[in-house]
């Protein structure tokens, strides 16, 4: 790694390729395109023009590094600008040198009537749609636009699905001999009959969203001036509308305060819509808090210092897949804070090998092992010192792997994951009270009477596990509120809340061997 305040002039030896930007971060294995950052731990996706943004703090495609000095800041920004002007120079030149050969083309070539060439595109185009509307009889014919729902996949996953479905079923011949659409059939007809799908499908779902409710969830807005909370409550409450505010059950967005605001305000003006914050978010903050503390922040800056020892340089890194057996110690995770609390377990996970490849002769007779800021030191006063910390940070990063997953709804299972952790951590670690303060602190901002009703109203918590008196009252009085802010009928709410009763108390049908068994 170059000095903190020092811009390398030339290529990384050993590195992918010339470019500088290798100085300053290490491809991700096995990834197309994917490279971690050295000085903050990020996994920036696109390859090494956008790493080279978020190190210079380019905004508008990617996140920012925040451990990146000003000189090399700047020094980046110079390089993008330089090869951006290079960029529009060599274009400029090429469009020069083919409206030159245009000009000095043959005059005898043949010349093709701009009318008879309108007629021809105008019949291409209507073949074009009389084959469109035969591919849709064949789609229809052949099952290609089952609904995603009814067949019980999961609607994180049904835009995948879709377009997996559409480009294996929707087109019956290719090959040779097919031609090519035009322009105007590609922006005319084929944009604006697929726009009509998309909107077809998504009409198809309110259906579903009349029945069960819906999720709106949000991501970073760009290319706006200010994002105050007038801002995202104007946005939101604009999507609300275009939506329908009776299909919508819950706003989730990041835990940034301007969006809590504009979420409180939504929900003031919406009386029969939540606004929640983000687990995965609300996880990664405790991660942070937690690698705030001065004693951990200096565990965490030594495990950097030796992974970026060890990935600065292609030897090193083929040294220590040698003695871990072709193990990586950097591997990216869920989260930013994440990464670092992973990128320290495997580096105490690889504990043996890497002690054998700091103490081999490859190492000891290398120009590294002969350094008096030696990264074996570094390696072995982490060793001493994560037993403690991995016992914290593995229970909440379990609970960010459950939020994060595609498997199943995990709106029924986060109140009793994250109480859970909290256990884990009690249980296994002398300092519980100083993390249990950071977990509290953010759970309160983040939990939401939906919480307390998804483990109410889950089985498997309500019949399978043992209850603190405490946890019964929160969890019955969170279930209570959602049915009164999302069932506008009193009488109904009635009707519901007699019947949850029954249910705690496995009265009536709810006492049957059959269900309890179910």
């Amino acid at each position: 790694m170059p000095p903190c305040e020092e811009f390398p002039t030339k290529g990384l030896e050993g590195a992918p390729s010339n470019d500088i930007g290798w100085h300053f971060g290490t491809p991700v294995p096995n990834t197309k395109g994917n490279i971690v950052c050295k000085l903050c731990g990020k996994v920036v996706k696109g390859g090494i023009t956008r790493f080279k943004e978020h190190i210079a703090h380019k905004t508008g495609n990617v996140a920012t590094c925040p451990n990146v000095t000003g000189v090399i800041r700047e020094s980046m920004m110079n390089i993008l600008k330089e090869s951006k002007t290079k960029k529009i120079d060599k274009k400029r030149r090429k469009d020069e040198f083919l409206s030159q050969l245009r000009e000095d083309e043959d005059e005898h070539e043949e010349f093709i009537d701009e009318v008879s060439a309108i007629r021809q595109a105008t019949q291409e185009s209507i073949q074009s749609q009389h084959e469109w509307h035969r591919r849709e009889e064949f789609r229809r014919s052949t099952g290609g636009w089952n609904n995603i729902y009814e067949e019980r996949r999961s609607s994180h996953g049904s835009a995948r699905e879709y377009h997996r479905e559409r480009t294996s079923k929707s087109i019956p011949k290719v090959g040779q001999g097919v031609k090519l659409p035009t322009p105007y059939e590609i922006s005319d007809v084929y944009l604006e009959s697929e726009y009509q799908r998309v909107r077809d499908w998504v009409n198809g779902l309110k259906t579903h969203w009349k029945e069960l409710g819906a999720t709106l969830m949000c991501d970073d807005a760009s290319s706006v001036r200010s994002r105050d909370a007038e801002f995202y409550y104007s946005l939101l409450d604009l999507v609300v509308e275009e939506i329908g505010e009776s299909y919508i059950v819950q706003i989730v967005t990041n835990n940034e305060a301007a969006m809590k605001a504009a979420g409180k305000k939504l929900m003031l003006k919406r009386k029969h819509l939540y606004w929640t914050s983000c687990a995965a978010h609300y996880l990664d903050l405790c991660l942070e808090d937690i690698g705030k503390k001065p004693s951990v922040a200096k565990v965490l800056d030594e495990a950097k210092k030796v992974t970026c020892f060890i990935y600065n340089h292609i030897w090193t890194v083929d040294l220590m897949k040698k003695y871990t057996q072709g193990k990586q110690i950097l591997r990216p995770a869920l989260t930013r804070f994440a990464t670092h609390f992973i990128q320290l377990e495997e580096i105490t996970r690889q504990k043996q090998g890497l002690r054998e490849m700091f103490n081999s002769k490859e190492f000891k007779e290398s120009k590294w092992g002969q350094q008096k800021s030696r990264p074996a030191y570094e390696a072995k006063k982490i060793w001493k010192k994560t037993n403690d910390l991995i016992k914290v940070y593995e229970p909440l990063v379990k609970v960010l792997r459950l939020v994060d997953s595609d498997e199943k709804p995990t709106m029924g299972f986060i109140y009793e994951a994250v109480d859970r952790a909290k256990r884990a951590i009690q249980q296994d670690c002398r300092y519980f009270t100083e993390y249990e303060k950071i977990i509290d602190n953010r759970w309160n901002f983040m939990h939401s009477d939906l919480h307390s009703a998804g483990y109410f109203l889950n089985p498997q918590f309500q019949f399978g596990v043992e209850h603190s008196e405490n946890v019964l009252i929160e969890t019955l009085e969170g279930t209570r509120s959602v049915i009164e802010r999302l069932e506008p009928s009193l009488d109904t709410q009635v009707r519901m809340v007699n019947q949850l009763l029954l249910f705690r108390d496995k009265h009536e049908t709810f006492g049957t061997p059959q269900a309890q068994r179910a």
